[in-house]
């Protein structure tokens, strides 16, 4: 099975429905999904952020944080280690990406090799990962 490396922006549309959450479910049927740590913190953020904004309620927020939880045995977690920290800084200067994204790219990295599908809703982020030789997903 091919790998799919999801940015934070990718990974919860799986968990609350949103524009483009269809195309994130056929990733997950067809592809094995790589996530950065960086992405667990991302995410559990991102959920607060739509508690706080009244987006979902904290039981919806509980629901999805046990079923995202159970998924992580599923997924590869890519592991923070000095090579990130270096193509991260190497990719703020080289394409002007902020901390975040240079990360996830930066993570994307260690999975090369596997030729995988870089997904993201991050428009600057794609073109980057372009650059970089990633296919990535269209939208």
């Amino acid at each position: 099975m091919e790998i799919a490396y999801l940015d934070t922006s990718a990974l919860v549309k799986r968990y609350h429905r949103e524009e483009h959450s269809d195309i994130i479910d056929k990733i997950f049927e067809r592809f094995t999904i790589a996530i950065s740590e960086l992405s667990i913190v991302e995410f559990v953020s991102a959920l607060r952020r739509k508690v706080d904004e009244r987006v979902i309620g904290q039981k919806g927020m509980s629901y999805v944080l046990i079923k995202f939880q159970e998924d992580l045995a599923n997924f590869i977690i890519l592991k923070f280690d000095s090579n990130v920290i270096s193509n991260a800084v190497e990719f703020v200067m080289k394409y002007r990406l902020k901390t975040l994204d240079s990360l996830q790219l930066s993570f994307a990295m260690k999975l090369k090799e596997y030729d995988p599908l870089f997904v993201s809703f991050d428009r600057k982020l794609l073109n980057s990962a372009k650059l970089e030789g990633f296919r990535v997903l269209d939208i």
